[in-house]
């Protein structure tokens, strides 16, 4: 991709509404054979509430009844460890690390915390290397939170969504969603993106937003170390552009952007 290389800024609305980032490695059965105490030592100070789940939930007669005659068979099991007021999550299990957080402030902050957690994840459970690295970024625009009563093409661009754009049927459009899969300098990204239902919960009302989805990653063999946060930094800065690129000057501005 051949963007434009925005001004980094911080918006006063900011309209992020998760982050996400995981690394994948080849599986590690110690991780699900037993509880990770040593992990959550560790990291409890800052995330002190434990919680676990499983993809495929077995029922504990049958899972008792599986595990007499085949004892290799466990339903995967993931260990969650959340901050005291619930936006920031971290997990594991055999086969990855992921840090979540709906309280996005800026990728210094993000990245401290994702790195602390991985080299303590790699002092105790210690990977052979990585097999895929992930970013992603969900942006929700809503126009009623950010006090503006513009139409929507006046907001988002046409290189972005010429439907928005089309007089003859711009005003009828309720939702859509397009997807395009981009290749990058150091991987692809999924880039979602369109108009979608929000429900308001105070004031118990419907309203459109728009979605700016991407999801960035990298996929093969990537050893620990320097070149894996490479990567991750090159997302964050193409993330930062491709949005930049998604959105008007209208509605930059109505975001309030802070230079850094």
């Amino acid at each position: 991709m051949k963007l434009p290389n925005y001004e980094r800024v911080i918006y006063e609305y900011n309209p992020l509404i998760e982050v996400i980032a995981q690394l994948r490695f080849p599986t590690i059965l110690r991780i699900t054979s037993q509880q990770p105490v040593d992990f959550q030592d560790r990291i409890r100070f800052d995330y002190p509430i434990f919680e676990t789940s499983r993809s495929l939930p077995i029922p504990n007669e049958l899972s008792n009844l599986l595990t007499q005659f085949s004892p290799n068979i466990t339903s995967d099991l993931t260990y969650h460890f959340k901050s005291e007021d619930l936006s920031w999550q971290l997990s594991i299990d055999k086969d990855s690390i992921t840090l979540v957080t709906t309280k996005y402030e800026r990728y210094e902050k993000f990245i401290e915390k994702f790195k602390l957690a991985v080299e303590i994840f790699e002092k105790i459970y210690n990977p052979s290397f990585y097999s895929r690295v992930g970013f992603r970024y969900r942006d929700l625009i809503i126009r009623s939170k950010l006090n503006i009563q513009k139409e929507w093409a006046e907001l988002i661009p046409k290189h972005i969504a010429s439907e928005l754009h089309t007089p003859e049927i711009a005003a009828s459009i309720q939702n859509f969603i397009k997807n395009l899969q981009l290749k990058t300098e150091f991987g692809q990204v999924n880039f979602n993106h369109g108009l979608v239902m929000v429900r308001d919960t105070e004031q118990g009302v419907d309203e459109t937003a728009y979605l700016l989805d991407t999801d960035f990653f990298t996929e093969g063999k990537i050893e620990r170390g320097e070149y894996l946060w490479n990567i991750l930094n090159q997302s964050n800065l193409t993330a930062r552009n491709l949005f930049r690129w998604s959105i008007t000057d209208e509605l930059h501005r109505a975001m309030r952007p802070q230079s850094i």
